[in-house]
């Protein structure tokens, strides 16, 4: 990351090192962690930095930071260039499908799809896109 600012009292306006700025709305994940309650203060919000390497931003102050992986994360899944483990989840379920079912109808292994519900790892919007055409095709 080369730069962070605030954008209202839950966004940032991330400047990524390889070009990309990024808006990442932190109020839904600020709501889902009472830890973060700390960020509810607008003025203590406002207080974030880029860490010294660059890797993290952080608010001293109140003890917290976050990494630019789940920052870039988050930016990505905002911005439709990811799909959240949320609506992964939320699709699997409709489907009623099990891991090896899901691997079948996506074309990936079923360790793919754990780490994908667990949230290990992030849901490419290849994937994204795979669940929604198999969306269009089962409804046709």
């Amino acid at each position: 990351m080369e730069r962070v600012f605030t954008r209202g009292n839950n966004g940032l306006v991330i400047h990524w090192d390889d070009g990309l700025h990024d808006e990442v709305d932190l109020a839904p994940i600020i709501a889902a962690h009472p830890a973060l309650a700390a960020l509810t203060d607008p003025e203590a919000f406002h207080r974030v930095h880029l860490s010294e390497d660059g890797w993290s931003i952080e608010w001293p102050e109140a003890g917290l930071d976050f990494g630019a992986p789940q920052l870039r994360r988050w930016a990505d899944e905002q911005a439709g260039r990811a799909m959240p483990r949320e609506g992964f989840r939320a699709w699997v379920d409709r489907h009623a499908f099990t891991l090896d079912a899901a691997a079948e109808a996506l074309g990936l292994s079923r360790r793919t799809i754990a780490y994908y519900l667990s949230g290990e790892q992030p849901i490419p919007k290849t994937v994204m896109l795979a669940t929604e055409g198999y969306d269009r095709r089962a409804a046709a």
